[in-house]
């Protein structure tokens, strides 16, 4: 069952992460963000991320439970799921900001960065939280 989960979690986190970056890139070539309210779009980008992870976690955990007959492992990809996508809302508005700020382009360089990101979280928080719920084994 893990491994077929597995690539939801990553797939699902690296499309949060793709779109808060698209919305982060086209905010700094619009010249919508500077250094003053970086910090605020941050926020509001992990916001927005909390809201599409709670509901993901809650859709995903509640048809995970159901299908696999395993409450647990319902509970576990919720909770990988909303730490991935709140993961990815973090990433993708930061990664664009750091490559601004360096004076690199970030509609160029931040999109591996972002998924590297997005998939080494999601399946180190699915496999942990499989592991610590023991449902490994």
């Amino acid at each position: 069952a893990l491994a077929t989960l597995m690539p939801i979690v990553a797939g699902v986190g690296g499309n949060a992460g793709s779109q808060t970056m698209a919305v982060t890139v086209r905010a700094l070539a619009t010249n919508q963000i500077t250094g003053s309210n970086a910090r605020r779009t941050i926020l509001r980008e992990i916001r927005v991320a909390l809201l599409n992870g709670c509901t993901v976690a809650l859709v995903l955990g509640l048809g995970v439970g159901l299908v696999f007959h395993n409450v647990a492992l319902g509970g576990v990809i919720a909770a990988a799921m909303m730490t991935n996508i709140v993961t990815a809302g973090l990433a993708g508005a930061a990664v664009p900001l750091v490559f601004d700020r360096m004076n690199l382009d970030p509609a160029v360089a931040s999109s591996i960065f972002v998924t590297m990101i997005t998939d080494s979280m999601g399946f180190f928080a699915f496999l942990g939280l499989a592991t610590a719920a023991g449902l490994t084994g």
